[in-house]
C-alpha cells in the first residue's frame, strides 16, 4: 500500500503523485542542479527535433504531398513539422528575400517602359509604395490565401469528409510548400530583369507550378479517382479564390493609393487636362 509519504510534489504544477513523471504537466520526478553541459545538450535536442520534423515534412511535401497531409488530418503527426512554423519559417524566408531583394527582382523602368517619364515619375511612388507593402505583409497574404482556398477547396472537393479546419490545413502545408519552390526561381528573375518577357516568363512559370502542385496535391488528398475531374475542381477552387483575393488586392490599393500624391496620379492618368 501507497502512503503520502511516498507520493512526489511536482515542482512545476504542485501536483502529487506517484511514478517518474507528473500525469498533469509531464514534469520529471527528480531534476539535478543545471551545469555548462546542460545548455548545450537541450539546444541540442531542440535542434535535432526541428531538424528531423523539417525534414521529413520536405520530404514527404515533395514526393506524396496530399497523401501525407491526409495521414497528419487523420493523426499520423508525431514526424510532421507543424503546419503553422511551416508556414512561418517559408513565409518569412520568402518576406526577406522580397524586402531585402526587391530592387534586384523587380526592375521598375522595364516595367514602365511603355509610359512617358512624366507618367513614371507619378506612378513609380505609388507602385513601390504597393510592392513595400505587399512585401512587408507577404506571411498575412499567404494566411488569407490559405483561409480562402482551404473554405472553396472542402466545399468544391472535401464532399462532407473535411471540414474547414481540416482544409486549412492542407493549404498551410501545400501553399508553404508551393511558396518554397518558386523561391528557386528567384534567380531566374534576377538574370532577366532587364527585359519584360522575361518577367512575364517568370511569372507564368511561378503560377504554372503552383497550379500543378495543387492539382497533384488536391487529387492525392481529396482521393480524386479522375485526373481530369481533379484538375476541373482544382482550377474551380483557384478561380473562386483568385476573386475574392483580387477584390481584397483592389481595396487594399485603393487604401493606399490614399496616402499618396493624388494630385500627381491624377496629372498621369489624364495627361494634365
Amino acid at each position: 500500500m501507497s502512503h503520502s509519504h511516498d507520493l512526489i510534489h511536482c515542482k512545476n504544477c504542485q501536483n502529487e503523485y506517484h511514478g517518474h513523471y507528473c500525469p498533469n504537466c509531464g514534469q520529471k520526478a527528480t531534476t539535478k542542479r543545471l551545469v555548462f553541459n546542460d545548455i548545450f545538450s537541450e539546444l541540442l535536442n531542440a535542434f535535432t527535433y526541428f531538424n528531423r520534423g523539417l525534414l521529413y515534412t520536405l520530404k514527404m511535401m515533395s514526393t506524396r504531398p496530399g497523401h501525407s497531409v491526409r495521414e497528419y488530418v487523420q493523426g499520423k503527426r508525431v514526424n510532421h513539422f507543424h503546419p503553422v512554423n511551416y508556414l512561418l519559417l517559408i513565409g518569412g524566408v520568402a518576406t526577406w528575400i522580397y524586402i531585402h531583394y526587391w530592387d534586384d527582382l523587380f526592375n521598375m523602368n522595364v516595367m514602365m517602359q511603355n509610359m512617358n517619364t512624366k507618367e513614371q515619375k507619378a506612378i513609380m511612388p505609388f507602385v513601390k509604395k504597393a510592392l513595400h507593402f505587399a512585401f512587408e505583409n507577404y506571411t498575412y497574404q499567404l494566411m488569407i490565401s490559405i483561409l480562402l482556398y482551404g473554405f472553396f477547396s472542402v466545399k468544391i472537393l472535401g464532399k462532407e469528409r473535411y471540414n474547414l479546419v481540416e482544409g486549412i490545413v492542407l493549404h498551410l502545408f501545400v501553399i508553404s510548400h508551393s511558396e518554397l519552390i518558386k523561391l528557386f526561381l528567384f534567380p531566374f528573375l534576377i538574370f532577366t530583369k532587364q527585359s519584360i518577357i522575361g518577367f512575364y516568363i517568370q511569372s507564368l512559370m511561378s503560377s504554372l507550378i503552383s497550379i500543378v502542385y495543387m492539382i497533384w496535391a488536391y487529387k492525392q488528398f481529396f482521393e480524386e479517382k479522375s485526373t481530369w475531374s481533379a484538375i476541373g475542381k482544382t482550377l474551380l477552387s483557384i478561380f473562386a479564390a483568385a476573386i475574392v483575393i483580387a477584390v481584397i488586392s483592389g481595396f487594399g490599393g485603393f487604401f493606399i493609393s490614399l496616402f499618396g500624391d493624388k494630385a500627381a496620379l491624377i496629372n498621369a492618368v489624364t495627361g494634365g487636362k
